[in-house]
């Protein structure tokens, strides 16, 4: 049975205090694939909808086109876990998957979730070795550290590893 890909994807970006909503064109390729992708810095997005994390019901400003900075992204937050992935994680391996509980530290937020890992891959060499510039998550909740009742949540995120400040691990 063939899956379609869906056309739209529509993903909240967070950066520097502020959040946009809007929908990324996946005709070409999965969110997951553009985000992993060395060989560009930025991220078309359309109908894009701009708040503060602090007052994230209020839009500050709408434009139909935004492109978005990759490296300036501390995370973006997907309700389907097939949208982060690319296309090289949608297949299974030899080893099946670990899902590890994971806390990590952002600037104005810290998350709790999931990482898939492939196999025996030990987690404590994510943020060291790895070549790639996210870590996806799953089953994500990030809380605004500032806002102690505001909290956004999804199915998956693409985390900025250089953002990260501090991951805490449940078990190995």
């Amino acid at each position: 049975m063939e899956r379609r890909q869906r056309n739209n994807i529509v993903a909240d970006f967070f950066a520097h205090g502020y959040r946009v909503s809007g929908s990324f064109d996946a005709r070409q390729h999965s969110l997951g694939d553009a985000m992993y992708d060395n060989t560009t810095s930025y991220l078309a997005i359309e109908n894009a909808y701009v708040s503060s994390i602090r007052q994230a019901g209020e839009i500050t400003a709408n434009h139909p086109m935004a492109v978005i900075v990759k490296d300036s992204l501390t995370f973006t937050l997907t309700m389907d876990v097939n949208d982060t992935l690319r296309r090289d994680q949608k297949y299974g391996s030899y080893l099946g998957l670990q899902m590890v509980p994971i806390f990590l530290t952002l600037p104005f937020f810290d998350l709790r979730g999931f990482l898939r890992l492939p196999g025996r891959l030990d987690p404590r060499v994510l943020l060291s070795s790895s070549t790639e510039r996210y870590l996806t998550l799953v089953d994500v909740t990030a809380h605004v550290t500032f806002e102690p009742d505001l909290s956004f949540q999804g199915a998956a995120a693409l985390v900025n590893k250089s953002q990260i400040s501090f991951l805490g691990l449940q078990s190995l």
